[in-house]
């Protein structure tokens, strides 16, 4: 990867001749473009944030929408997901509050599956807790008991996005946010069997790794509240005109840590209500050399 300074010399010289001008703010489409570019190359995303000036949250999610939006066109929409729902996540990223982004379908994987790691540079494994909607959601939500009507099943989730970023120690949460959260893969278990939705929130979670537990945490931790996370993330895609359908799977954000994605078995115990179990397999993908990122 490029030093610091010397990032993308020859890239920032292509950029200037394709690249939107920075002094209109950030046209979605042009930098939806780079993006979808340099991920087709195999390259780290650039950070938007230093090459639009005061690059902004409104910004971002237009950014993500556009790239999104040619992206679905040949992969249907899965689901979406809750980002940064815990305080310390927010504070390390500069974001006020949490953020979303969109899931395909066709970054789906059942319970039991292997994962090439060479698929997903940057692998990060994260546990969730995820809703499947019975019906389509066609207005905002006004309370927990009305989102409750729309909830199919409650099932276990572990996202498996690609945090391949340039220069990822200075990346900021609108960096974030532009390149839809890192979204890339995600497993799902079969339903937990729960007395009532808001048991949800009673769920605890270990993650072991080839037997040697490496995450542990509370289902509370996404916001403080699963279902308060779930009608935020539901109202939000609402308001920013993103389809809500039957089978979507929506998840809430990461209840533990961002685990490095690393070879072996992992299983995941939701304290004895629910399991998931999931394989990365082969070497990550190779890093390119500075000079091939920079073209």
């Amino acid at each position: 990867m490029p030093k610091p300074g010397t990032w993308g010399t020859l890239f920032v010289v292509a950029l200037c001749s394709i690249a939107p001008s920075a002094e209109a703010g950030a046209d979605a489409d042009g930098w939806a473009d780079i993006i979808r570019a340099e991920r087709a190359r195999g390259n780290p995303l650039p950070r938007l944030s230093d090459l639009v000036p005061a690059f902004t949250l409104d910004e971002a999610y237009a950014v993500q929408h556009a790239l999104v939006d040619v992206e679905r066109l040949a992969r249907p929409i899965g689901g979406y997901k809750a980002g940064f729902t815990n305080p310390a996540g927010r504070a390390r990223f500069a974001l006020n509050g949490p953020v979303s982004g969109v899931l395909f379908a066709d970054g789906a994987y059942a319970d039991g599956a292997r994962v090439a790691l060479a698929d997903y540079p940057g692998l990060v494994v994260e546990v969730e807790v995820g809703y499947v909607l019975r019906s389509p959601i066609r207005r905002s939500m006004k309370s927990l008991d009305d989102l409750a009507t729309y909830i199919r099943d409650v099932v276990p989730v572990v996202e498996l996005p690609s945090v391949h970023y340039d220069q990822p120690e200075r990346l900021s949460g609108v960096d974030i946010v532009a390149t839809n959260i890192a979204a890339a893969a995600y497993v799902v278990g079969r339903p937990f069997t729960l007395a009532r939705l808001g048991a949800v929130n009673d769920l605890t979670f270990t993650l072991a790794r080839d037997g040697e537990t490496v995450d542990e945490g509370l289902a509370r931790n996404a916001m403080g509240d699963q279902l308060g996370a779930l009608l935020w993330l539901v109202n939000h895609l609402y308001a920013a005109g993103w389809p809500l359908e039957a089978g979507h799977v929506l998840i809430t954000g990461t209840l533990g840590k961002m685990n490095p994605g690393r070879p072996g078995h992992y299983v995941v115990d939701y304290g004895g209500r629910g399991r998931l179990e999931f394989e990365l397999v082969g070497p990550p993908a190779a890093a390119r050399p500075a000079q091939a990122q920079a073209k």
